[in-house]
């Protein structure tokens, strides 16, 4: 199971997910003036531009076996989940609402995508089919804000964030 890490720098910050079955570590960099997402190997060789949009692309996260990355997305004006190849290729989008959602993780089966969306109100957590053509299914219901899913090893429970007394508990 990879983890995500997000490393403050004089440029910005960048959030990546390492490694990935391929060996690959996924992030977003700001270095070309707007958030992209880049790929490189595990000892910093080898970094691709993966995307390249005039809006923001952000928070990859790797498939279990790295052959592709959903991601954040505000090319469409909102901030929506879109999927690609490790190589950057196919990039299709996966959520379709008003709303932002944010933050994908894959289940460590590769088959289903949890996330974060405020279509209901605050941030709340949701789950569909990795190839996006589930209708979400909402997992949470807080007057507060949930956030940050992440899968559990044997992908049958999402550990996440909520602030449901004023500070941000697991």
């Amino acid at each position: 199971m990879a983890c995500g890490v997000v490393v403050a720098g004089g440029a910005g910050s960048a959030f990546g997910q390492v490694p990935g079955a391929n060996g690959r570590i996924a992030f977003d960099t700001n270095r070309d003036g707007n958030a992209e997402i880049y790929a490189m190997s595990a000892n910093g060789t080898g970094q691709t531009r993966l995307t390249n949009t005039p809006a923001s692309d952000f928070s990859p996260s790797l498939s279990p076996d790295g052959k592709r990355i959903a991601f954040v997305s505000t090319r469409d004006g909102n901030s929506e989940i879109y999927a690609m190849n490790e190589d950057g290729s196919g990039q299709t989008r996966l959520t379709n609402t008003a709303a932002s959602d944010l933050s994908p993780s894959f289940s460590p089966d590769g088959k289903r995508i949890a996330f974060v969306s405020t279509r209901d109100g605050n941030r709340e957590i949701y789950v569909m089919d990795a190839n996006g053509q589930s209708v979400p299914t909402r997992l949470t219901s807080a007057p507060t804000d949930d956030d940050a899913p992440a899968f559990s090893p044997d992908g049958k429970q999402i550990v996440f964030f909520g602030n449901g007394d004023g500070n941000y508990e697991i």
